[in-house]
């Protein structure tokens, strides 16, 4: 895939899975199937199709093998296993990238992913077999506890380097107790411990939930007692895991039991119950991952709990057994897929042309032939203005009255901003083709020095021209330079813009930024002829009527001109050619002596707008997160 910018974090650590992506500094959450987490159930059918996302509630054919976590199936040794879990985790890590990338509109060229922390060298290989299996990059692995203090602390909590953090998970069976130590470059992780118990609080809340409101005779009381994959056991526990995340804001929540029997209802005294066995597990587990950590309570500067569901008690719990209050992070889902993109964005900064070399080139010809041919352009307008002035008015042998076409210098004067354009363009492909140097300047010194140089020079150039002007008819310059200047000044904001943010641009980008940057020499060349053509059809001392049709010549260059400001006015094609071909018949019919100028001004705006596209094109790249506005102005016109 190629290197860039979105980095795909998937936590696949948790009750459900969840996604964020980082779209050249955005943090976008990404939306799977319309939701923003999905359950980690797949479904395999017949036909070996996998299907992903499937609740553990839902009913799938009876012929569909149903497999609550794929997870699950990683690191056993059976090689009778009837389910490949690298295939069926494949499946889930391609569903989510393809909605991620689908979602921001780019291909994902980095990825992480949120583990637990029990895992060893074998699963971590399956889950990098797995990203590889999805047609996806080497996975940056983060531990959830890890991602969970780099969570916490991008958010305002402070914990001193050489301390450490007891981090505890108890949004899944079993409860996980990590402790991590914090350094400069991330968390260390000295020693992490399972809760282990015969049953979750779920099935302990399931067992009463049955026992009261069932006959003895019911045979939900037996699947109950004795877990399987049964559809009822299943869905009654997802009911229940519903009911206890409704718990966290309110103080009873309906739990549905299997047709026809009827809901009951719950209260935090129902789960408080069902979690004792828990609670009475975690001084015990504190004390142990503590020795096994090698550090004592007082070494601890932070506790994190994190819980989906209401476990009532459990931070009463660990408050008393570290002498810390526990900070709680509830109903957080990207917290994990947030944390370990915070954890692991050194390891894929993303280059600009900062920080890029562009590759050494071969300066051709026809590199140079582009600036060289706009600035003859530049020039051939200028001088046609000058030598076809008409001196109406003298006075004492002073010149009081010149008439000559102020548009025709106007474009004179922009066309020598883009040729400095070119040259801006064409200068880092100069420096590269000389002697190699052990100093080779980064794209993006070339392109600022390159812009900016443009911006000064090319109005520069454009103010002579006005000067000129003035001296050569020997009239006031005034009016000459505010043309001629005036329509060089945009574009030569443009450059100095485009100079100040050019090196921000990801180096991913950079080619085609360079390709788009060029100057439509060809465009340029059309609207010339055009409207050299139309000057010389209206010019009284020297008149053009070469075919005996008067006008020809002149509608001809008006066509020249409508066409040249449809093609440089936008980058699509179709539109181009309808633009081009109704602005050209446009332009010939209502061609006149009258009306050449206002052609000529239409031709103008269209050069301008085009600064004004390479610019918030520019910008868009660069500031990624600068809003809609810039994107309408860029992709309007880029189809």
């Amino acid at each position: 895939m190629p290197s860039g910018g979105v980095r795909l974090s998937i936590d696949l650590s948790s009750s459900a899975i969840a996604a964020t992506v980082d779209r050249h500094g955005a943090r976008i959450p990404v939306m799977l199937d319309g939701g923003l987490v999905m359950p980690h159930g797949v479904a395999l059918d017949p036909a070996g199709h996998v299907h992903v996302a499937v609740a553990a509630a839902s009913q799938p054919s009876a012929d569909h093998q149903f497999v609550s976590d794929p997870l699950e199936l990683l690191g056993r040794t059976e090689a009778d296993q009837p389910v490949d879990g690298v295939q069926l985790l494949a499946a889930q890590l391609w569903h989510v990238a393809d909605q991620a990338a689908r979602q921001v509109g780019e291909p994902i060229t980095a990825l992480t992913v949120t583990i637990p922390a029990s895992w060893g060298p074998r699963r971590r290989g399956q889950l990098t077999d797995a990203a590889a299996h999805a047609s996806l990059p080497a996975p940056a692995m983060v531990t959830a506890p890890a991602a969970l203090a780099a969570y916490t602390r991008a958010h305002g909590v402070t914990t001193p380097d050489g301390s450490c953090l007891l981090i505890c998970q108890a949004d899944r069976h079993p409860v996980t107790v990590t402790v991590l130590q914090v350094g400069p470059d991330g968390f260390r992780e000295l020693a992490t411990r399972s809760i282990d118990l015969p049953r979750d609080v779920n099935q302990i809340l399931a067992q009463r939930i049955v026992d009261a409101a069932t006959e003895d005779d019911d045979p939900l009381r037996t699947e109950i007692a004795q877990p399987t994959q049964d559809h009822n056991n299943r869905a009654l526990l997802e009911s229940i895991r519903h009911a206890r995340q409704l718990l966290t804001a309110q103080d009873r929540a309906p739990v549905l039991l299997p047709a026809p029997r009827k809901p009951a209802v719950i209260s935090h005294d129902d789960v408080a119950v069902a979690a004792q066995p828990l609670l009475n597990s975690v001084h015990d587990a504190v004390r142990d991952i503590l020795d096994a950590a090698d550090i004592d309570s007082q070494h601890l500067s932070g506790v994190l709990l994190r819980q989906a569901e209401a476990l009532p008690g459990l931070q009463d719990r660990l408050a008393t057994a570290t002498g810390l209050t526990p900070s709680t992070l509830t109903g957080h889902s990207h917290a994990l897929a947030d944390g370990a993109l915070a954890l692991t964005a050194p390891h894929h900064h993303t280059p600009t042309a900062a920080n890029t070399r562009l590759p050494r080139v071969r300066l051709r010809i026809r590199d140079l032939t582009g600036a060289l041919l706009l600035g003859a352009c530049s020039l051939t307008l200028l001088l046609q203005a000058i030598l076809t002035a008409d001196i109406t008015t003298t006075y004492a042998l002073r010149v009081v009255g010149v008439r000559t076409s102020l548009p025709e210098l106007g474009t004179a004067g922009a066309l020598a901003m883009l040729t400095a354009f070119a040259v801006a363009h064409l200068a880092p492909t100069t420096w590269l083709a000389g002697t190699p140097t052990t100093a080779t300047a980064a794209a993006g010194s070339l392109i600022r020095r390159g812009y900016l140089a443009a911006a000064a020079g090319g109005a520069i150039a454009a103010a002579l021209y006005g000067l000129a002007t003035g001296t050569s008819v020997e009239f006031d310059y005034g009016q000459y330079l505010n043309w001629t200047l005036g329509s060089a000044l945009p574009l030569a904001a443009c450059a100095a813009v485009i100079a100040a943010a050019a090196p921000r641009i990801p180096a991913h980008t950079l080619p085609a930024w360079l390709a788009r940057a060029r100057p439509a020499i060809i465009h340029a060349a059309i609207a010339v002829t055009g409207i050299y053509l139309m000057r010389a059809a209206l010019t009284i001392t020297a008149p053009v009527d070469l075919t005996g049709m008067e006008g020809l010549i002149g509608s001809i260059g008006a066509a020249l001109v409508g066409a040249a400001t449809g093609l440089t006015a936008s980058r699509s094609r179709t539109i181009r050619t309808i633009t081009a071909t109704g602005l050209a018949i446009g332009y010939a019919i209502v061609f006149t002596n009258n009306t050449h100028g206002a052609l000529i001004v239409g031709y103008l705006v269209a050069l301008t707008w085009w600064g004004v596209r390479l610019t918030a094109h520019t910008l868009r790249l660069a500031f990624p997160t600068a809003g809609k506005a810039l994107r309408r102005l860029t992709d309007g016109s880029t189809t």
